[in-house]
C-alpha cells in the first residue's frame, strides 16, 4: 500500500516537475522509516515580490506514530527553479534526519 502524500502549491501554479521531485524525495524517506502514515508538502511563493526573484517556503509534515515531524525551509532569492529545489532538498534532508532520530529513540538507543 502506498503512503498518502498531498502536495499543495500556494501563490504559484502547480508544476509536474516540482511535484515529481517532491514525490521522489518522499519515496526516499520511506527507506528510513517504515511506519510513515501520511504526509503533506506545501510549496509557497510570496504573494508580492518586493525585489527581483522569488523566495520559496517549503513545509513538510510527516505523519508517524507519535508526534508528527514538521519541517519548514525557505530558499533565498535567485533562480526560481534552483531555489525551490534547494528548499525542497533541504526540507527533506532535515525531515530524514528527524525520522532517523525518532526511530532511534523508539528503539531505545
Amino acid at each position: 500500500m502506498q503512503t498518502p502524500l498531498t502536495v499543495t502549491f500556494r501563490n504559484l501554479e502547480p508544476s509536474e516537475a516540482i511535484e515529481g521531485h517532491v514525490r521522489r524525495r518522499f519515496a526516499d524517506l520511506g527507506k528510513l522509516h517504515s511506519r510513515i502514515v501520511d504526509a503533506d508538502v506545501t510549496i509557497e511563493a510570496p504573494q508580492k515580490r518586493k525585489v527581483t526573484g522569488r523566495a520559496f517556503k517549503v513545509h513538510v509534515r510527516i505523519g508517524i506514530p507519535g508526534p508528527d515531524i514538521n519541517v519548514t525551509r525557505e530558499s533565498g532569492l535567485g533562480n526560481p527553479a534552483e531555489d525551490v529545489n534547494l528548499a525542497i532538498n533541504d526540507a527533506f534532508e532535515t525531515a530524514g534526519r528527524l525520522l532517523v532520530e525518532r526511530k532511534r529513540e523508539a528503539a531505545g538507543h
